[in-house]
């Protein structure tokens, strides 16, 4: 037998405000029983990894060594990226090309990176 992913743990000073901003990325709601304040909070993904953020006393300071990488096979890549912009992700490094290829990287509000990939034909 192998491992699963679990959860995709964050580090974080609010764990309940990261979480919030996670959900709107994810389509998948922060679960019922956490609530603003708690020192974990889950978003539960069926038939994926859960998001788990955990409150922290310190702040981060690097660049993250592991990252989540999205695509959006529905929206397609900008206009992805310019949703999450608009729900409280910065744009870091631009990694785009004209012909539609390339990726995009973006912080979100704790300063995590994540990036959006292109999707063939989007």
């Amino acid at each position: 037998m192998t491992s699963i992913v679990r959860n995709v743990a964050f580090d974080c000073a609010d764990p309940y405000v990261l979480a919030v901003f996670w959900s709107e990325v994810l389509g998948h709601p922060v679960d019922p029983d956490c609530a603003p304040g708690d020192d974990e909070v889950v978003i539960v993904v069926p038939d994926g990894a859960n998001f788990y953020f955990q409150r922290v006393p310190e702040p981060k300071r690097v660049k993250n060594r592991v990252h989540v990488c999205l695509q959006s096979p529905d929206l397609g890549r900008d206009a992805e990226i310019e949703r999450l912009i608009a729900a409280g992700a910065t744009l870091s490094d631009d990694h785009r090309s004209p012909g539609g290829t390339g990726w995009a990287v973006l912080l979100d509000p704790a300063g995590n990176e994540f990036c959006l990939t292109d999707v063939p034909g989007g």
